[in-house]
């Protein structure tokens, strides 16, 4: 080519790029050491379809080179290209050298992965994801996996490795120990293995740190202890979160009765009958507080209670009904006398 202003430009074909190229790789082959060529291969991220170029004809020269072959295998994943990786990867992880047969399964593994998902066909999945498995199987039997914990975690959680998941998740635990979506996993995971002493570690830190859900893990910590009777530390862990929830507080309150702790029960109802709004509720907790102590035989101090709430009830017909059953059933006759007249006369009826 001539240009007017700088004289005459070469231009190089394509078959003088190959010659060259050729030429590079004799020279290359001829002044570098055998390991650092191949890290150079390795290493060049510059031009794809140059650095295949010469990797192939290294290949040619030494077809059976497993450190070559690997280099080759990696530049194949780089593009995802699984047709070649996969039976490529298969035959390296028959290699004598330990090294080799590591970077093989691993990335057999990862091809593996690719393939499934970009095929449709349901029973050339399932085929794929049966050799998944296997293969996730070796790399965590042997420890081949590297320090992307997350993944790890991810890929035994796709293979439902569950040992496997609990080990990453232990891992991933100790960078980020009040992750709660974390310490959820690990708490059932714990369950399901039978370890049980990680599960009531992982759900006293579920207790402090999940607040939005303390009644779910208050409820599962008490259903725990009560299954190995372990009844006071029960009844600690309701008291030390009763005002966290209704419901933990009427638990408790169940459990003082269950423990023929009478007055406690009766105490504890009366406090949530004073945390409700609505009127039944608070009726039917004020009924219970003195039911509870009606439970235990404590027939005067029941009659005491009931005695508070004869004027709020005066003019409902059901709740006074209680009350005056309750004076006669501790032979408080007199104030059965009593409340009946005011009854009356708030009727117009005295």
């Amino acid at each position: 080519m001539y240009n007017a202003n700088k004289g005459a430009v070469s231009v190089i074909t394509n078959k003088e790029l190959v010659f060259l190229v050729a030429v590079f790789i004799f020279i290359l082959i001829q002044l570098y050491p055998k390991n650092i060529l191949q890290k150079i291969i390795e290493d060049d991220h510059s031009d794809y379809a140059l650095t295949m170029v010469y990797l192939k004809d290294l290949l040619k020269h030494n077809p059976d080179d497993p450190i070559l072959n690997l280099v080759y295998l990696k530049k194949k994943m780089e593009v995802r290209d699984v047709a070649i990786s996969i039976p490529l990867a298969k035959k390296l992880m028959r290699s004598d050298q330990e090294i080799i047969k590591k970077e093989a399964t691993l990335l057999a593994f990862k091809a593996e992965m690719i393939k499934y998902f970009q095929i449709k066909d349901s029973l050339e999945r399932k085929k794929l994801y049966t050799e998944i498995k296997r293969l996730f199987a070796i790399i965590y039997a042997q420890k081949l996996y590297d320090n992307d914990i997350q993944q790890w975690y991810s890929n035994a959680t796709f293979v439902r490795h569950e040992p496997a998941r609990y080990y990453f998740l232990q891992q991933l635990l100790e960078k980020d120990p009040t992750n709660i979506a974390l310490l959820r996993d690990a708490y059932f995971l714990a369950l399901k293995l039978g370890h049980k002493k990680d599960a009531n570690g992982y759900m006293n830190l579920l207790l402090v740190y999940d607040t939005k859900n303390s009644q779910q893990w208050t409820f599962e910590k008490y259903n725990a202890l009560m299954a190995y009777k372990k009844y006071n530390e029960a009844q600690s862990v309701l008291e030390h979160n009763a005002n966290r929830s209704i419901k933990i507080k009427e638990l408790l309150a169940s459990f003082y009765l269950m423990r023929s702790l009478y007055g406690s029960a009766s105490k504890t109802y009366l406090d949530l009958s004073k945390e409700v709004l609505k009127k039944k509720e608070h009726d039917m907790y004020v009924k219970k507080a003195i039911e509870a102590l009606q439970s235990g035989n404590m027939l005067n101090q029941a009659a005491k209670l009931a005695k508070n709430y004869e004027m709020q009830y005066i003019r409902d017909r059901k709740m006074r009904q209680f009350l005056l059953k309750i004076y006669l059933a501790a032979g408080k006759l007199s104030w059965a006398d009593t409340y009946a007249k005011k009854i009356l006369r708030s009727e117009g009826i005295l």
